[in-house]
């Protein structure tokens, strides 16, 4: 039993703690766009799910591992690029590798369920540009076709220690 007991316990702190620290990661956006898809000192982020605004005052690098002080915390940007927002009012942001003409791509919601993910079926690219761009269409496995109507600067980070 007890050999039993000690796989299972541990499989479950295990899954609770990659929980917990999953929680910490906050998923932004970046309030105005200034059409640049960049980040930038004394730009303001914005969180879908708590409609908090952060101010940046520091970035050591716009890539994913630099680092940005937001309100005073620092934090590591873990992801970063274009965040998808579709006339159904679903916001997306792209999960794992690229799929050839987002045929299979996998995308993260950020906005209204945070984090439930969806699987593109095909892409139609209306102005032949040959990029996910504005008023291009996705059908999803779920057989509903969106329009994306603006596309802004999404990061995902997560919360550094306090240095002393």
């Amino acid at each position: 039993m007890r050999e039993l007991f000690v796989p299972l316990a541990s499989a479950l702190l295990l899954a609770l703690l990659t929980q917990s620290l999953c929680a910490q990661e906050l998923i932004l956006e970046k309030e105005t766009d200034d059409g640049t898809m960049g980040l930038r000192y004394c730009d303001f982020v914005h969180r879908h799910s708590t409609c908090e605004s952060f101010h940046v005052q520091t970035i050591t690098d716009t890539k994913v591992g630099g680092i940005v002080v937001l309100d005073g915390r620092r934090f590591e940007i873990t992801w970063i690029g274009p965040g998808y927002y579709l006339d159904s009012g679903i916001v997306l942001q792209a999960s794992g590798g690229p799929a050839e003409r987002l045929a299979g791509q996998r995308w993260l919601e950020v906005y209204p369920v945070e984090g439930r993910i969806h699987v593109s079926r095909s892409w139609k690219d209306r102005d032949a540009d040959g990029t996910l761009s504005f008023s291009d269409t996705l059908q999803f496995d779920a057989g509903l076709e969106m329009k994306v109507r603006d596309i802004r600067l999404n990061l995902r980070v997560v919360p550094l220690p306090e240095v002393p």
